[in-house]
């Protein structure tokens, strides 16, 4: 008897044994097959999430190379090369609006394995937002037909409230004694006469309330009836806060050294002046127009002038560019600049005028100079007083034709076109050489 009890207690406890362990094994089973689940799951949340940040990564890119904001028409919204559309969607913060900086949000969903990185953007500049853009008050002669920057805002024809010239001091236009054709027009696609910088008419409305037409009253165009009245519109800003160098550089103008530096350095761009020798004795850079023409034929594109600089003739090349390719960003800094033509520009016109430059003998000594300098001004010496030029840093004159923008500071001055102007706002060239688009603090390129 004591053997058969012997056997059904080792019986009894083998089986308990084994049902034990048989529990154990589906327990871990089932602990395994959970986290064999969950290490699923888990990859395919990080696949979704990496996606999301290489839709940011594609997104970023594509507003830096199309040069716009996420909340422009021209934004995609999606990175197609990435994931299909209806995976993959972009937005930002603020969804509409003109702002400098956004909340950028990529957002990954397939088949419920969601992932959403959202990093911040930030536009530190890129250029003036007008086909001239000053702190300086402007003085108009001649026959100026100006092609204005439609700018986002328009009404429900389509019609753009469009900028041609914003000021910090006041536009007036003031006739010659000798012109019989002399005004200035707001060109849109109503205007077809000298308009488009050489494309033809432009393709866009501006609105009637954003369109100018200026001219002396004693002095009617030809073609005008003699019974129209000169009249400013909107798209003219008098009396604005402007800040040219911070709109164009992001940086204030105390900083302007790094941004010289900046172009120094880039395989495109060079310092012209920084040679003492390289001056004459009233700070004209001696034959700057050769000098810049040289520097532009061996594809220089960003050009710092330190200093007074004369320019004459198509040193610039000879016709406006449909492209963006060939754009140029010429500064000059604290000196006067003279531009005489026949002359073409692609890209942006920047020049900075301090405070203590004596323009009445700047515009002396370019006479006096003329054979070092080596351009001859169509003025002489008693119109720098009898026509104002005593506190004119920069002067048009001659045929100039322009596509891209002007952006002046020279605050409590007076900047001068006098002749044949034609310029044609052009924001891919204007931005073409300005850092303009950047991650801001937190996110992943922050070492």
């Amino acid at each position: 008897m004591m053997s058969k009890e012997h056997g059904m207690i080792s019986l009894s406890i083998v089986s308990i044994l084994l049902i034990a362990s048989l529990l154990f094994t589906l327990a871990s089973s089932k602990q395994v097959y959970y986290q064999i689940k969950r290490a699923q799951n888990t990859i395919l949340e990080r696949q979704a999430f990496w996606n999301a940040e290489g839709g940011l990564e594609c997104a970023f890119t594509e507003l830096k190379q199309k040069n716009i904001k996420p909340t422009e028409l021209t934004f995609s919204h999606a990175c197609s090369d990435l994931a299909p559309s209806s995976l993959l969607s972009i937005n930002s913060l603020p969804a509409t609006g003109d702002h400098t900086e956004y909340k950028l949000i990529s957002h990954y969903n397939n088949n419920g394995s969601q992932g959403e990185v959202r990093k911040t953007i930030g536009y530190g500049g890129g250029g003036v937002l007008s086909t001239i853009q000053t702190s300086a008050s402007v003085q108009l002669t001649g026959s100026n037909h100006f092609v204005p920057n439609k700018t986002e805002k328009k009404n429900a024809d389509n019609e753009y409230e469009c900028s041609s010239i914003i000021s910090g001091g006041t536009v007036d236009y003031i006739k010659t004694s000798t012109g019989n054709d002399e005004h200035f027009l707001t060109a849109d696609s109503s205007v077809s006469l000298h308009a488009g910088s050489g494309f033809g008419t432009p393709s866009f409305k501006c609105q009637s309330s954003h369109m100018s037409n200026l001219f002396d009253p004693t002095n009617v165009p030809e073609l005008y009836p003699s019974s129209l009245v000169p009249y400013k519109g909107k798209d003219i800003v008098e009396n604005e806060s402007v800040d040219v160098f911070k709109a164009v550089f992001g940086k204030d103008i105390s900083e302007h050294a790094s941004i010289r530096e900046e172009i120094k350095n880039d395989t495109v761009g060079i310092v012209i002046g920084d040679i003492t020798s390289d001056k004459t004795d009233g700070g004209w850079i001696k034959n700057c127009h050769t000098k810049v023409a040289t520097a532009y034929n061996n594809g220089k594109r960003r050009i710092w002038i330190d200093g007074n600089c004369a320019l004459s003739g198509a040193i610039l090349g000879t016709m406006i560019d449909p492209t963006d390719k060939e754009a140029v960003q010429l500064i000059t800094f604290d000196g006067l600049l003279y531009v005489q033509g026949p002359a073409y520009f692609n890209g942006l016109l920047y020049q900075y005028v301090s405070s203590g430059i004596n323009v009445e003998n700047g515009w002396k000594t370019l006479l006096s100079e003329g054979l070092d300098i080596g351009v001859y001004p169509l003025f002489t010496e008693e119109f720098i007083v009898s026509l104002g030029y005593t506190n004119m840093p920069f002067l048009v004159e001659g045929a100039f034709v322009l596509d891209g923008g002007i952006g002046i500071d020279a605050q409590n001055r007076d900047i001068k076109v006098n002749g044949a102007f034609v310029p044609s706002y052009n924001k891919g060239k204007v931005t073409k050489h300005s850092t303009q688009l950047k991650w801001e603090k937190g996110t992943w390129h922050d070492f």
